[in-house]
């Protein structure tokens, strides 16, 4: 009987896996269970790179791109659309939370520490002066703060970031189409471009915020070599910067450059090294410390950038008044504030007699133009801990997970935060309910965690002890030295699998 020790040391095969006979070739038993998995496992509703779809008259819908757009569309147009625009979000979140419901609880539990915000907005009824609308805003921007997390935790970034860039293209498209201006400056005057409201500021944020959206989806298309969208992203980066520049916004239009600027820079180090990605974060966060440092200064520069450069009052159209009035408010209450959303309400002496002095006919929709000073007139020191905190753990992981795991959409994600912490001094930011920017703020900070993997395949089944290989072929024994024996198979030779019934 020929045995392992028959052959010469130079020229021993494989054994074959549970066989007592050696074979001259490696049994491929590994594609075999390939094979086998590949019937097992039963066709997913997505796979690694398509999230949960469904199929109509044989074209396969993403759901996720689908929530995305039809979200997007109904939060760009709510001020036009009103209550209807507002009852399409609170409806089509819970769909979709139904929809991704599987993972559903490990997405949201790894982001727990995101929903301290709309946690404290609603604890913020006890102390409210107007319980009842702050409960309902609460609600609301609980609402807005799981489409963020839900949206950044879709495992096909790329059919989101098609999604936004058809939505914010849809917005853009009919804003300078059938949209308006209104008149600006202190000096020789003029008008800027207001789009489908009489505010040339949301115009603009929706603008420079759409110019980032077309360039990230642009970048992936690139990537991916699909023309067409790289033709729609350079279609909405000439309209919307064309937008931006129009509606004459000094705040947009520093934020945008910080936003792109941090894209270009961040994409070359997608193929860098860990190190190098880490010594370069490091030294980005010592220049954010920096000009955190030169706040005081950097606000005087962009007044006086903004008034010789767009022809305004030294007082960012009326802003310093605004937050001097809002100092004597924090003096009133410093600790807790007013409630969420509690101030800018119809009958609030002191909301109707600002809306009176800047001329707001329709008693809504405004604003300290300050995120620091609008968290502590309604949710006083307190609410700015908490929400410093929460934002402060939410950058830290983004930046440590584009390091480590880096990312076209974590690109995008790096922007959008950029854009809108660069803003946060002369514009509310991350805690208007219903808000698109509010939803692309919790999507950033929920980015840093991940999204949702493929489902796992069913277990191929496993060669046990009574499964064995075993390989049948007619041999031919031909001396190859002295007194070792050489076993040369056919061509023709045979493989199969049968049980063991031996026991």
């Amino acid at each position: 009987m020929t045995t392992w020790d028959t052959f010469a040391p130079d020229n021993r095969p494989r054994r074959i896996r549970g066989g007592d006979i050696p074979a001259p070739h490696p049994v491929r038993w590994r594609e075999q269970r390939r094979a086998q998995a590949a019937q097992a496992t039963p066709p997913a509703a997505g796979d690694a790179r398509h999230g949960p779809s469904v199929t109509v008259l044989g074209l396969r819908i993403d759901l996720d791109a689908l929530f995305t757009f039809g979200l997007f569309v109904a939060l760009l147009f709510i001020a036009n659309w009103g209550t209807l625009g507002a009852v399409a979000v609170a409806a089509a979140v819970p769909a979709y939370l139904f929809v991704r419901r599987r993972g559903l609880e490990r997405v949201l539990l790894s982001r727990a520490a995101l929903f301290a915000i709309p946690a404290l907005a609603v604890f913020s009824t006890v102390w409210s002066e107007a319980p009842k609308e702050t409960l309902k805003f609460a609600i609301e921007l609980g609402i807005t703060a799981v489409a963020g997390v839900l949206i950044s935790s879709a495992r096909s970034q790329q059919a989101v970031m098609r999604a936004m860039a058809c939505a914010f293209l849809t917005y853009i498209a009919f804003a300078l189409v059938t949209g308006g201006t209104v008149a600006i400056g202190v000096g020789a005057g003029g008008s800027a471009f207001s789009g489908l409201t009489e505010s040339k500021n949301l115009t603009a944020d929706i603008a420079s915020t759409g110019v980032l959206v077309f360039l990230g989806m642009t970048f992936m298309a690139l990537r991916d070599r699909a023309w067409a969208w790289v033709g729609l992203g350079v279609v909405g980066l000439a309209l919307g910067l064309y937008s931006v520049t129009a509606a004459r916004s000094a705040g947009a239009l520093i934020g945008l450059a910080m936003g792109v600027g941090g894209m270009l820079a961040l994409l070359p180090l997608l193929k860098a090294g860990k190190a190098v990605r880490a010594w370069l974060t490091v030294m980005t966060g010592t220049v954010l410390v920096a000009i955190g440092l030169s706040y005081t200064w950097l606000s005087q520069a962009l007044i006086e950038w903004g008034a010789r450069t767009f022809d305004k009052d030294p007082t960012l159209t009326g802003r310093t008044y605004l937050w001097y009035r809002a100092a004597d408010l924090m003096h009133e209450k410093p600790l807790l504030g007013r409630g969420y959303y509690a101030f800018w309400l119809q009958g609030n002496p002191d909301a109707e007699g600002l809306w009176k002095y800047f001329g707001i006919d329709s008693r809504g929709g405004f604003t300290f133009h300050n995120t620091f000073v609008e968290i502590l007139v309604t949710l006083g020191l307190v609410g700015l801990v908490v929400i410093a905190v929460t934002v402060a753990v939410g950058v830290f992981a983004l930046v440590r997970r584009f390091v480590l795991r880096p990312n076209l959409a974590l690109v995008f994600w790096v922007g959008v935060l950029l854009y809108q912490l660069s803003r946060t001094g002369i514009e509310t930011i991350g805690i208007a309910p219903f808000y698109f920017s509010t939803v692309l703020a919790f999507g950033a900070l929920g980015a840093a965690f991940g999204r949702l993997g493929a489902p796992k395949p069913v277990a191929a089944p496993r060669l046990t002890r009574r499964d064995r290989i075993v390989q049948v072929w007619p041999v031919e024994q031909v001396p190859a030295g002295w007194g070792t024996p050489r076993l040369r198979p056919q061509s023709d030779h045979l493989r199969l699998i049968r049980s063991d019934t031996r026991g």
